[in-house]
């Protein structure tokens, strides 16, 4: 699912072409930083993608930033699109609570999954 979020991000980032015009400058803000969010997560993503084949923390780590990073774009975004009177912004908060569920399965990963600190691999503390 990681490359076809990215492939999805990266659409939004640099196929639409996207151009905030309305002369407000927190709308028009707003479309920059999701082209520019969507260009920076659909590579992230693609990263991500490559590094959960190696099994190390920091793929897991990544994998969380990204999805937050997502998350919280979309959900902020869509609010600004909404008050805007723009209503693709219901999308952007589809998107933000489906990226939402991705970051909170990251931490899961991220919490369970990670490596001991332990540089001999002993987790049970005996020999």
């Amino acid at each position: 699912m990681a490359i076809v979020s990215a492939c999805l991000f990266l659409y939004v980032g640099f196929g639409l072409g996207l151009v905030g015009m309305s002369g407000d400058a927190i709308y028009d803000g707003s479309v920059t930083a999701l082209v520019w969010g969507s260009r920076v997560v659909g590579i992230g993503l693609l990263i991500t993608a490559g590094l959960s084949y190696t099994r190390l923390a920091i793929g897991l780590l990544l994998d969380l930033v990204v999805s937050a990073l997502a998350a919280g774009g979309c959900l902020l975004i869509g609010v600004i699109w909404l008050f805007y009177g723009d209503m693709r912004g219901i999308l952007l908060l589809l998107f933000g609570v489906m990226n939402a569920s991705a970051t909170r399965g990251a931490w899961v990963r991220w919490t369970h999954e990670r490596p001991e600190r332990n540089p001999l691999g002993k987790t049970d503390g005996g020999d």
